[in-house]
């Protein structure tokens, strides 16, 4: 299987071998919105031409095809009305549960991470108040905002979507540490500039793009004009989920909260490591109980103890000035994780005693 990413506000494009000379391709394309649908559409036809792929015919009721029709017969004008009716519906079915006092709505969000953010309803572009989903609901032509890619082809429309969704769910807004983030802000910067050079007539994010420019250094009469636009600016709450804090989906069904601006790596081992210039959180899922039965010293360290509705456990703190560490040994029923909160400042003790006590998994087996 190969998965691929072609837009930060996309779930994966899979592409499967399914063998005897078959090759199977899913995708969801109603989070990003029409304009993407017709591309992905048209890349995969170019691909069937250079490969040799003949194409499967639509069939519903085996659930293959494209349900808009738009692949099989290139007559895009079903794509708008199919997304826009999805929306209205997604609109109606989020007020009538917030009706029965349910909060907390996320639409069009990737799954594993979610964020701490003021708003009826979170999504890649931005939170939305009730009256918007009232609006939508009554004609979700009014909601097309909230797609990043809406109008075909690849122009500065699209690459201002491109880039705002990659504002609201993925910067780190500091400095960057690692490359990845340093090549993330860079993407944002580029997607700007192309797009207020193609047209700057469009709305632009002039202050987050100024602080964009300012964590990657970046001079010139180009950073001088977003400096001018920037301030401006009306102001008003910035974009950015992760200014805030964000509940991470870790390995084998646990979660965490940590502020928005710590930097995630996956590591080889199976562990999982979030941090910034000064904080660090370590999660690294154990086996058994064995892995983590301290001996009789260890267990005299252990003086701090928790104990939340699906997670306990027990921890250790080492303070000193500029190395302060937190070790917990954390269950959930059968399950076990090992958490080291890192930081430099004695008076972060209170967040990183949250951060431990955050640990949690859904499914306590």
């Amino acid at each position: 299987m190969l998965l691929l990413r072609l837009h930060p506000a996309a779930g994966e494009v899979s592409v499967v071998a399914a063998g005897q000379a078959r090759v199977v391709i899913s995708a969801e394309t109603s989070a990003v919105g029409p304009g993407y649908h017709l591309y992905l559409c048209d890349v995969l036809k170019q691909l069937g031409r250079a490969l040799h792929i003949t194409w499967a015919d639509r069939d519903a009721e085996a659930g293959v095809g494209d349900p808009t029709g738009y692949f099989h017969t290139g007559h895009p004008g079903n794509v708008e009305q199919q997304m826009l009716t999805w929306l209205g519906t997604s609109a109606a079915q989020i007020l009538e549960l917030r009706g029965q006092g349910r909060s907390g709505f996320a639409l069009s969000m990737r799954f594993g991470h979610a964020f701490e953010h003021p708003g009826a309803l979170l999504t890649p572009m931005g939170p939305r108040d009730e009256a918007w989903l009232r609006a939508v609901a009554e004609d979700p032509r009014r909601g097309q905002d909230v797609f990043p890619w809406w109008a075909p082809g690849v122009n500065a429309a699209s690459r201002r979507g491109r880039a705002l969704s990659l504002l609201w769910t993925e910067l780190t807004w500091r400095p960057p540490l690692l490359e990845e983030e340093r090549r993330r802000f860079r993407t944002v910067a580029k997607l700007l500039e192309q797009a207020w050079r193609e047209d700057p007539t469009l709305e632009y994010p002039w202050r987050e793009w100024q602080e964009v420019l300012g964590y990657l250094g970046l001079g010139g009469t180009l950073a001088e004009e977003v400096s001018r636009r920037a301030a401006l600016a009306p102001e008003g709450p910035r974009i950015g989920y992760r200014r805030g804090s964000v509940h991470v989906a870790l390995p084998e069904g646990w979660e965490i909260r940590i502020p928005g601006s710590l930097a995630e790596e996956k590591l080889g081992d199976g562990s999982w490591v979030a941090r910034d210039h000064r904080r660090s959180v370590r999660f690294v899922p154990l086996e058994d109980a064995e892995d983590i039965a301290p001996a009789s010293p260890e267990r005299r360290l252990l003086e701090l103890e928790h104990r939340g509705e699906r997670v306990s456990g027990r921890a250790s703190l080492h303070m000193e000035p500029g190395e302060c560490r937190l070790t917990a040994l954390c269950h959930a029923g059968t399950r076990r994780a090992l958490c080291v909160v890192s930081f430099d400042d004695p008076d972060e003790q209170d967040w990183a005693l949250g951060t431990w006590r955050s640990l949690d998994r859904a499914i306590a087996a």
